[in-house]
């Protein structure tokens, strides 16, 4: 007579956890996965084409190479990773995980997400643009309209919706400057101590109006720096800027706002007379405002791992964004802080001229928050 056995609970057991296993790191989990994405020469090219091609004015060439930074995500807001994934990026120093609702709400999509992100692209251009030609003295001209005044700002009750600003004056100006860019206003501003009382020549409805008010300070940002001068405390909105002439973009399938920084030192590089940073390869991030400053971004830490692979010696940081790099830096690789435009101009120049004494390292700021 032939004896079946049956195979044990035990047995039976462990093969369930085995298969339930095998299910479980093959299904989506609610994390996404961040690692270095892409890295571009903005002075280069692209399957022969300029990246960034400045037309219809002199330009001049450059040896300095502005690398622009980027961060890969697999998965995505309608879904994560698999698990299996998920577990490797536990153990590497190079990927991260991240809950996907921490990057995206739940009632937005991937297709959502890819048309802002390539909305912020847009406007970083327009915007790197603009401000690229102004800091290097050419004519910029754009309208600046009030888009909306917080109950608790002290313009509230004196400007309103739909205000257009023309021209400011405080007790230094000695007289009005005329608004013709956010560069004008925030110039003036920026020179005006809190508290201090300014006039506005405004065009309200097609009739021009003054208004007087008091500015307030600005609030310490995350690594306790206060931004000098004073505010209106209102939403501006941006239109009908004018270029002295065209630049033209190349970047495809890469979205957000975070390379307007090194696209508009690209720009101011080759409208101006030498090479800015000599033959130094200098990669860095961070959104470009009409002012001029440089905001912070997501993903640094991928970001200046990829600036390494790539041949950079020095990247140029927002310096909110510093207390993030602190204990990560890459071997070889410099982080300097900046907070403008004008910040990363000299970051550039002090690379090409062998003296970064009075740069600020990334390692210097610190986060209070």
């Amino acid at each position: 007579m032939r004896i079946v056995r049956r195979p044990s609970r035990r047995i039976i057991a462990g093969a369930l956890y085995a298969l339930l296993l095998l299910v479980g790191i093959a299904m989506p989990t609610s994390y996404i996965v961040q690692s270095p994405g892409p890295v571009l020469d903005v002075t280069g090219e692209i399957n022969g084409t300029d990246i960034l091609k400045v037309s219809g004015t002199d330009t001049y060439a450059s040896d300095t190479d502005l690398l622009m930074t980027t961060v890969t995500a697999t998965g995505n807001a309608d879904h994560g990773v698999p698990g299996v994934v998920a577990v490797g990026a536990l153990v590497s120093r190079n990927l991260q995980l991240v809950p996907v609702r921490a990057l995206y709400p739940a009632e937005i999509t991937s297709d959502q997400i890819r048309e802002r992100n390539q909305m912020l692209m847009d406007f970083s251009q327009d915007t790197a643009s603009a401000v690229a030609f102004e800091t290097a003295g050419m004519e910029v001209s754009m309208t600046l309209t009030i888009a909306g005044v917080p109950e608790d700002s002290p313009a509230f009750g004196i400007l309103e919706e739909g205000d257009v600003l023309k021209e400011i004056g405080t007790d230094d100006t000695k007289g009005f400057v005329t608004i013709t860019t956010f560069m004008d206003l925030s110039g003036v501003l920026d020179a005006a101590p809190a508290g201090s009382d300014i006039t506005l020549k405004i065009d309200r409805d097609g009739e021009e109006q003054t208004l007087t008010m008091t500015t307030r300070g600005f609030e310490p940002d995350t690594t306790g720096w206060v931004h000098p001068g004073s505010m209106l405390g209102v939403f501006v909105e941006v239109t009908d800027v004018v270029l002295p002439t065209n630049v033209d973009y190349v970047v495809e399938g890469i979205g957000g706002p975070s390379a307007g920084g090194m696209f508009t030192l690209a720009i101011y590089d080759a409208v101006t007379e030498g090479s800015l940073g000599g033959d130094a390869t200098i990669a860095g991030t961070g959104a470009i405002a009409w002012d001029g400053e440089i905001d912070p971004i997501g993903g640094i830490r991928h970001k200046i791992n990829g600036a390494r692979d790539a041949g950079a010696t020095d990247f140029i940081a927002p310096a909110p964004n510093c207390p993030e790099t602190i204990g990560f830096e890459p071997d070889g690789l410099n982080i300097w802080s900046v907070r403008t435009i004008d910040e990363a101009i000299a970051v550039v120049e002090a690379v090409e001229s062998g003296d970064t004494s009075s740069l600020t390292p990334c390692a210097d700021v610190e986060s209070t928050s």
